[in-house]
């Protein structure tokens, strides 16, 4: 140990030996007490807010991905806009997210499989993006990865392959 240290353990050793048996008994107890709220205010309350946030917010998020996942129960095509049927889905999309003002990066899979890449997005958001995705265009969403934090009002970060329905 340094130099400064062993005085400094010293002088705690001897102002503690100072004290009688009842005030290191009242020290020790209040030491316990404040150690405990430490503990309560600095990890439990924490982890019991951040535990009730997602166990409200986990089955919308199953919901809205349950219902991405479905298969269109009619035509595929009957769900696409005009003149998006001959398209590639690349530049489908891209034409979409253009239109919404939203940037995404695109990367071409085969002809009618590709992968989207959201910025970050409050998880709401980017949800409905890929269910309206989904709606509008009759693709399917093979994979969905999501990165982030699910609590309300937080973004996350969204790795989807979308692929067309025949």
């Amino acid at each position: 140990m340094t130099k400064l240290a062993m005085p400094m353990q010293a002088r705690i050793l001897q102002w503690w030996q100072a004290r009688s048996n009842r005030e290191r008994t009242i020290l020790l107890a209040w030491g316990a007490v404040v150690a405990l709220l430490l503990m309560w205010f600095g990890v439990v309350a924490p982890l019991n807010q951040r535990i009730a946030t997602l166990e409200k917010r986990i089955p919308e998020l199953e919901t809205q991905l349950n219902r991405m996942r479905a298969q269109p129960t009619g035509s595929p095509s009957a769900a696409r806009p005009a003149g998006t049927v001959d398209g590639d889905l690349r530049s489908t999309l891209y034409g979409w997210l253009a239109e919404r003002k939203l940037s995404a990066e695109l990367r071409t899979l085969s002809s009618s499989r590709v992968e989207m890449r959201l910025p970050e997005l409050p998880a709401k958001e980017a949800l409905d993006v890929l269910d309206a995705l989904r709606q509008e265009y009759g693709t399917r969403i093979a994979v969905v990865n999501l990165r982030g934090n699910a609590e309300p009002g937080s973004a996350v970060r969204i790795v989807a392959e979308l692929e067309r329905t025949p």
